[in-house]
């Protein structure tokens, strides 16, 4: 071994309390790149094979009902190579031991073979046989919550009538990977399903012989840009007007594939912001102990050089240590992010129904993540050997002369100075005569300081969310959604069921709302003037009364259509007359979910030549579970209710999921806040220590306990670290609003909020992790050979 590669092995070693906390912090940022990036390709390569493997469409067509026949001439339309039409409505369906009603999708498939366009994945049991009409086949999850097997039965209510289908499997389909229902954010399994039934069947039960009312297509590779797939669907929609176009999807529009992609770009972005962060501060760390190692062994360089070692072999030797430590954090952090890639893996097959979503290693990711490691830490180690090479053998092999002992600034304040115990005095000086640690030691505090305020934000952003939806703006207990408009009979019936206190109205009415070029399908939702279960309210919280005329618009979908107070605009129906209309555009509210519009219920029936239609109605219930359940019980014996949304279990499930997810993430990022503060403490105070060996020998003599010396220690870790706690708060915030902003789409706004008790936690955590991290330094202290340090080096 070279005399050079043994020297190299002897500082290491001796340096490895300090290495230890470095290599942990290079490991977790490099862990945190892997996670994610493998985490995001385990998501985007099972997503890719799934859509394949399914024939996933590329738009969809929803229609009142259209003549199978008449659609032959739609794949002469440029662009589109493949059209499926199909047969899908909304349902109610009733199992045995269930007494809530259970909402879900009906949609057709061929007899004897899977659909050209979004087909299906049989899990359990088997396609439709030749053996029966009234068969039907679940969807998984759906299966999985309600313990239903092959060759159970299940109740649909399709066209009004009652049916009773035998399951003959379970399946996935790659339409679903996030399924939720109308108006749901999270899935639930429990309550909402999709049902498959042969489409010569679905013809026969809802009246549609050799009809459809949906078409599935395929665009050509080079027709998949958004705004070419934008030209197929209005022509397309043109070609297709007689016969009632409701909406065209694109892909990106689609409700399972917005989610699915949100989630895996949103890891895209996170496996570079949070890596960066930590290997930052692994590299000031790093380039703190080099150029101290750079000053101890001056006159050891000086000697190399003058005995023959040249400028590039002592480079070489230097870089060695920075790529080692690389190399070591590179492997800790490959194994750190693999173990985290499968817990997150595994967390998202919760919520993604995939065939297949399993962890895999990615040799391209771990490579990538070593180049990475191996670059900041060698990035760290630069100044230090800078500093070598710049020597010249005759000045390195002198002795550094002594620091010249200038007063610090608060010296000069007299009075101050004076009042200080010489304890303080030592920590004062140490931190202001070497600034280049201590603003290491800042900004690493800052930076644990401000993840921890970010993840609390986001925690207290979730739940303002949550809050505000249900407890101000939603406030009924159920909802019964009706297949077509009803009068207000419907109304009074649902008053009159036992255990409703309270009941409204609801007039939606879908449309598409258009300014010039700008235009959106949207629905617009009529409710009472004194309404007091959907009460729209602005981001403050304050009631907003919905205009006698005109309707109310939320910021987000204004800024869509790029309308103001006052303006009017043109409504089009998508059933019915549809008959355009032009509307004034009264006010413009800011809001959190959706894009919702509201109008008067009694105007917009008016608007629509109705007098007092409802579509849906909302109930305040008696929150007693036996009388919930004898609720349930009516409203399942009434054939023309299309859906029931228990609000009170939509938000239960929804608390659930955040909760679930959150606490995860907090208790992760604490524990990466706490290697941030341990590492760049536990090397500053290394550093320092060594330095001041001497010093501390000196007043060891002079009576003062190990405890004593090490509280100097303590008090310059808090004259460090306080301040960058203190600067992460505003660093924190910052930030924080920066996410909220980057969460501003068209299904949410995250409201910006951060509670009190998350600054006195992000606050209180820094002080702990800063006391924590002083333990490995206070036993360096009880362990020093203070009379061998006390000898005077030449």
């Amino acid at each position: 071994m070279k005399v050079l590669h043994l020297k190299l092995v002897r500082e290491l070693f001796a340096a490895k309390g300090v290495l230890a906390a470095i290599i942990s912090i290079i490991a977790v940022g490099i862990g945190c790149f892997i996670a994610m990036s493998s985490t995001y390709d385990n998501l985007e390569y099972s997503r890719q094979n799934y859509y394949r493997l399914c024939h996933m469409a590329d738009f969809s067509v929803e229609l009142k009902k259209v003549p199978i026949g008449d659609l032959a001439t739609l794949t002469e339309v440029p662009g589109v190579i493949n059209i499926f039409p199909r047969i899908t409505f909304e349902v109610t369906a009733s199992l045995e031991g269930v007494e809530k009603p259970l909402s879900g999708k009906v949609m057709s498939l061929p007899e004897h073979e899977n659909a050209p366009i979004n087909s299906i994945v049989i899990k359990q049991g088997s396609y439709f046989t030749d053996q029966r009409q009234e068969e039907v086949i679940v969807n998984d999850a759906f299966a999985r919550a309600h313990n239903l097997r092959p060759g159970d039965h299940i109740q649909l209510i399709l066209n009004n009538r009652l049916q009773d289908l035998l399951i003959v499997g379970t399946a996935i389909s790659s339409e679903f990977v996030y399924l939720i229902g109308p108006g749901g954010l999270v899935p639930e399994p429990e309550s909402y399903g999709v049902f498959y039934l042969k489409h010569k069947y679905a013809e026969d039960v809802f009246g549609f012989e050799g009809a459809a009312n949906q078409i599935l297509g395929q665009l050509a590779p080079e027709f998949q840009s958004a705004n070419r797939v934008r030209q197929v669907l209005d022509q397309l929609e043109l070609n297709l007007d007689d016969f009632g176009v409701f909406s065209t999807t694109p892909l990106e529009q689609q409700s399972s594939h917005w989610f699915l992609k949100s989630e895996i770009d949103g890891l895209k972005v996170s496996a570079t912001i949070l890596p960066t962060i930590f290997l930052i501060v692994a590299a000031l760390a790093l380039n703190l102990l080099m150029s101290r190692m750079a000053e101890q062994q001056r006159t050891v360089v000086g000697t190399l050089k003058a005995i023959g070692y040249s400028n590039q072999e002592l480079f070489l030797h230097f870089i060695q240590f920075g790529l080692l430590i690389g190399i070591a954090g590179g492997i800790f952090g490959t194994l750190i992010g693999y173990s985290l890639a499968g817990g997150m893996t595994a967390q998202y097959r919760n919520y993604f129904e995939f065939p297949s979503l399993t962890n895999q290693m990615y040799p391209r990711i771990i490579m990538l993540g070593m180049l990475i490691s191996v670059f900041f830490a060698v990035l760290g180690t630069f100044r230090g050997v800078r500093s070598v090479v710049r020597l010249s053998p005759a000045e390195a092999m002198r002795p550094k002369p002594p620091l010249r002992a200038r007063r610090i600034l608060l010296e000069k304040i007299q009075a101050f100075w004076n009042a200080l115990d010489f304890r303080w005095q030592l920590v004062l000086r140490d931190i202001f005569r070497n600034r280049t640690r201590t603003l290491g030691g800042v900004l690493s505090a800052t930076v644990g300081a401000m993840l921890l305020l970010v993840t609390f934000s986001m925690y207290d952003s979730a739940f303002a969310l949550l809050n505000f939806q249900y407890d101000k703006l939603l406030l009924s207990d159920i909802d019964i959604g009706f297949k077509d408009d009803h009068d207000f009979s419907a109304f009074y019936e649902s008053q009159q069921i036992p255990g409703v206190d309270y009941a409204e109205p609801l007039f939606q009415v879908g449309c598409t709302l258009k300014n010039g070029i700008h235009e959106k399908k949207i629905g617009i939702t009529g409710i009472l003037s004194d309404a007091r279960l959907t009460v729209p309210r602005d981001t403050a919280g304050n009631r907003v009364q919905v205009p006698q005329t005109g309707i109310l618009v939320t910021r987000k979908l204004a800024d869509i259509l790029q309308i103001q107070a006052g303006d009017s605009i043109e409504m089009i129906p998508v059933s019915g007359d549809r008959i355009p209309r032009q509307v004034p555009v009264m006010k413009i509210i800011d809001s959190y979910l959706g894009l919702t519009v509201y109008a008067d219920f009694q105007y917009l029936n008016r608007l629509m030549g109705e007098s007092s239609s409802l579509t849906s109605v909302q109930l305040k219930t008696n929150p007693r579970p036996a009388i919930t359940r004898q609720i349930y019980r009516e409203l399942k014996q009434v054939p023309a209710i299309q859906s029931v949304n228990s609000i009170r279990d939509q938000k239960d499930k929804l608390q659930e999921v955040l909760v679930e997810q959150m606490v995860v993430m907090i208790v992760v990022v604490i524990v990466f806040s706490c290697l941030i503060f341990f590492g760049s403490i536990l090397n500053a105070s290394l550093i320092s220590l060594s330095e001041r060996q001497q010093e501390i020998a000196t007043l060891r003599v002079l009576g003062y306990t190990p405890a004593e010396v090490g509280s100097i220690f303590l008090r310059e870790s808090f004259c460090v670290n306080l301040p960058g706690i203190l600067l992460g708060l505003p660093a924190g915030y910052w930030a924080s609003k920066g996410i909220n902003i980057a969460y501003d789409t068209e299904l949410f706004r995250m409201p910006f909020t951060i509670g009190t008790m998350s600054w006195i936690y992000t606050v209180l955590l820094g002080i702990l992790f800063t006391l924590i991290s002083h333990w490995p330094v206070q036993r360096a202290i009880q362990k020093m050979d203070w009379l061998t340090a006390l000898n005077v080096k030449e």
